[in-house]
């Protein structure tokens, strides 16, 4: 029997195209990134960014002694003391925001059982995300009724904002530099696998069945072990000069650290993105808990896994993935390293071959990084994989390939790790 299709009226229609809409929306993602530049603001700049920093710890003074640290309960009673700073109004509910912010991180360190340093803010600066606009090379705000004040964009910043899909958020200023938020609609990109990557204290291992790829890290390790033997030399006893020292050290040593982290994660996203895969990393919340004091460890082995850099590489490949439209999942890291990707069967460890693992039914050594690898890539292909459509087949393509080949391997230095080097 034949059917007959009944034409849409015009109330149909609109629904139907709502509901696609709508659809659309859901799949899209709004990630959120910033873009810095050094900048020498003006004398009304810095006078501006002294007021607002005033009125941020005024607010915090109201918070801790009314015990407010929501916005809305801060806000109606922070507001109208702000009425005595000389600034537009749209500036004093930035300055509530941020106070409530550093109130309710402090509240969180708390409950966490650490000991919080006070949140009044110390240096000046200013943000806002309400009447300002870029006008090509200039970003203009504020200071007073009809009155704005203007700062010169660099070509890089202006090259990056020139991308059409881009949206400005917010921005913020201090004596030295300018940042602005920026964000921009991704549609999700399709998949057909899964990377997982396995984060050591002397490497970082990420691939699939297909190919493997190692990234050595000793040198971080040895960065931060020289800046620790330097530190331990200062023999003057003078607290004030040590600690102006040793925060100068500090700093260098985490912005070193923080490139060669830049150069892997780029690179990692990089990979994902020609592969189509979908990023899966382990969840190692709380995993300094196993390294406190008291648990039978050494002060050097203790000080070398609590300086470990786990988090800082998840979120550089965490936001760069977003912003490319890549998918990144969290599982649970329990028998990653104990398992073998083959078999399935229980792994053995030799005190003589300390990284290498013995596999009775398989009857050979395997690697205990590459092993984490291959296992959290085949639990995030389990559990994220989706039984519709193509992404589904073109996993279980990857399922039933032939488990007895070993992947190819790539090992790279840090050091010498270039864009494109994991193609």
């Amino acid at each position: 029997m034949n059917q007959v299709k009944i034409p849409l009226t015009t109330t149909q229609h609109l629904t139907h195209q709502i509901i696609l809409a709508l659809e659309i929306n859901i799949l899209q993602s709004l990630p959120i990134k910033s873009v810095r530049q050094n900048h020498t603001p003006n004398l009304e700049q810095l006078q501006m960014m002294e007021v607002f920093r005033q009125m941020v710890n005024h607010c915090i003074r109201i918070g801790l002694k009314y015990d407010r640290y929501t916005l809305k309960r801060l806000s109606s009673l922070a507001y109208p003391q702000l009425s005595k700073y000389q600034i537009q109004s749209k500036y004093k509910l930035t300055a509530i925001s941020q106070a409530c912010a550093r109130l309710v991180q402090m509240k969180k360190n708390i409950k966490k059982g650490m000991i919080p340093r006070l949140p009044f803010v110390r240096k000046p600066y200013l943000v806002s995300c309400y009447g300002f606009k870029i006008n090509k090379m200039l970003l203009s705000f504020p200071i007073r009724n009809r009155e704005f004040t203007n700062v010169l964009l660099n070509n890089y910043t202006v090259r990056i904002l020139s991308e059409p899909s881009l949206r400005v958020r917010s921005f913020s200023i201090t004596p030295n530099s300018l940042s602005l938020s920026i964000q921009k609609m991704v549609m999700p990109m399709p998949t057909e696998q899964t990377i997982g990557i396995d984060r050591n204290l002397r490497n970082v291992t990420l691939g699939n069945e297909q190919k493997i790829i190692q990234v050595n890290t000793s040198e971080l390790l040895k960065i931060k072990e020289n800046y620790n033997y330097v530190k331990s030399t200062f023999k003057r006893n003078d607290h004030r000069i040590r600690k102006k020292i040793t925060g100068r050290l500090g700093i260098r040593q985490a912005r070193r650290i923080q490139q060669r982290i830049h150069k892997i994660s780029k690179a990692i996203v990089e990979h994902a993105k020609k592969q189509k895969a979908v990023i899966v990393l382990e969840n190692l919340q709380g995993i300094r808990k196993l390294y406190r004091r008291g648990n039978g460890q050494g002060n050097t082995y203790r000080r070398k896994l609590n300086s470990w850099s786990f988090y800082e590489l998840q979120r550089q490949i965490q936001y760069k993935a977003e912003w490319q439209g890549i998918q990144t999942k969290y599982i649970d890291p329990k028998c990653t390293s104990t398992c073998c990707p083959r078999c399935g069967g229980r792994l053995q460890a030799d005190r003589h071959r300390r990284r290498d693992l013995w596999c009775g039914n398989c009857e050979r050594w395997r690697d205990r990084d590459i092993v984490a690898a291959l296992n959290i890539s085949h639990k995030g292909l389990v559990r994220f994989a989706n039984p519709q459509g193509d992404t589904y087949e073109a996993m279980n393509r990857n399922l039933v390939s032939d488990l007895h080949q070993d992947p190819v391997i790539l090992r790279v230095d840090v050091s010498k790790l270039k864009s494109g080097d994991f193609m």
